[in-house]
């Protein structure tokens, strides 16, 4: 009996090294490969060529791309300076470094004269950012909300914490709104390249209720109501999604979108992982005989994403889907544009995240004038890009196939 204990006993102290031998080599391995990534990402040269978009007209609307983040912010700070009754601000980031100095001075000096400035900013997206700036002095006319705060243990564990409000919203007195993939931070002013839209006109009401929407609902204390009313436009959508009532527009409209495509289908995403039904529709698209491509960052600002990604690009390649890696700089865009028509543009992210638990907002334009500048657009940075070849794609290091195989469990939480 006492043997038996004694064997009984010894196994269980083998236990943690056993643990250790099955754990260990595949987390050493993963580590290499990080830091092998992360090697190659330092070498990646910061720059891009970018086009100026002239405004177009739809639908009683000016409309109007942006690809260059200086362009685009030195544009919002102009607006600011001219706003009349009310700015509204919502962004996942907002950095404390010259370019959100230079919006902190134009929104505390419009308060100052007497306009009405409501902020929010994600409590994770913005979590590195000291506290005293994130507040902008709580001036009369200034309220600002953090969206997700991480303040107690207990913040840690609640649902709210997997949800997150990842939009990028600027509505100056409900008439102009802009929105896309820009934070606010030097990054995106010369770094990155990314993608926002301006739209003039009524629709801009649109984008403001849509802030309205969370600032009521998770910072009830202040309400706030608008002195303008929601609109609508055959020929432009301002999508937003609600994950506490599990509406998810942005999804279905790249799904619709996707199953109606006819000759092309052009889609631009940072973080390109997203679900089985959606990969499905890609690739049924491109079976029948439609011009699927797919351009993702060669090397993105996160690592683990980009081996996910890579994991699905075989996938894509055997269905008929070209696939454009592109260098030069990060490619944070969220785009897609379909048979000369329809467009998106947004903050959605094609990845389970954006699509199926945070706050997101696309604008759909239905226009082709508009959507040859989407081409044009597409067009452009594909001379960054280099297009992958199957059969290449298959000579790659094992390792680096494995490293990708490896994290495809983990797809479904990002």
């Amino acid at each position: 009996m006492r043997t038996k204990s004694k064997q009984l006993w010894f196994w269980l102290l083998q236990l943690p090294r056993v643990l250790l031998l099955l754990l260990g080599a595949p987390l050493s391995l993963m580590a290499s490969l990080f830091i092998y990534a992360w090697l190659r990402k330092r070498t990646v040269e910061q720059h891009f060529v970018h086009l100026d978009y002239p405004p177009v007209e739809v639908d009683g609307h000016q409309v109007q791309l942006f690809d260059n983040g200086a362009a685009v912010f030195h544009d919002m700070l102009a607006e600011i300076e001219r706003a009349q009754s009310l700015i509204l601000l919502e962004t996942y980031i907002f950095e404390r470094d010259e370019v959100g100095m230079q919006f902190k001075r134009a929104l505390v000096r419009k308060a100052r004269q007497g306009v009405p400035v409501r902020i929010i900013f994600d409590g994770v997206g913005s979590l590195h950012v000291p506290v005293r700036f994130k507040l902008l002095g709580w001036r009369r006319n200034i309220r600002v909300f953090e969206f997700g705060r991480l303040q107690s243990l207990r913040s840690y564990i609640t649902r709210q914490i997997w949800v997150r409000d990842h939009r990028k919203i600027l509505v100056i007195d409900g008439r102009i709104a802009y929105l896309g993939g820009m934070n606010i931070g030097r990054e995106y002013a010369d770094i990155w390249r990314d993608t926002q839209l301006k739209i003039v006109g009524p629709l801009a009401a649109n984008a403001g209720h849509e802030f309205a929407d969370v600032w009521n609902l998770h910072f009830g204390r202040y309400p706030l109501e608008l002195p303008y009313a929601r609109t609508s436009s055959p020929a432009i959508s301002i999508l937003g999604n609600r994950p506490f009532q599990r509406e998810f527009s942005i999804r279905a409209a790249y799904l619709r979108a996707l199953a109606l495509a006819e000759r092309n289908v052009f889609i631009t995403n940072a973080y390109f992982i997203p679900d089985r039904e959606i990969i499905n529709a890609v690739i049924a698209a491109a079976q029948r005989g439609v011009d699927v491509c797919v351009m993702l960052p060669f090397i993105s600002d996160n690592i683990g994403v980009d081996w996910m990604a890579r994991g699905l690009v075989h996938t894509l390649l055997a269905g008929d889907v070209r696939v454009l890696l592109y260098h030069g700089t990060m490619l944070h865009s969220k785009t897609m544009t379909v048979d000369g028509r329809w467009s998106t543009v947004g903050s959605a992210n094609l990845d389970t995240r954006s699509m199926l638990v945070n706050y997101e907002i696309n604008a759909v334009i239905d226009d082709p004038v508009f959507a040859r500048q989407m081409e044009a657009m597409f067009l452009n940075d594909s001379t960054q890009c280099r297009e992958v070849v199957l059969d290449e794609w298959l000579d790659r290091p094992l390792l680096q196939q494995f490293g990708e195989w490896s994290l495809q469990p983990l797809r479904r939480f990002f």
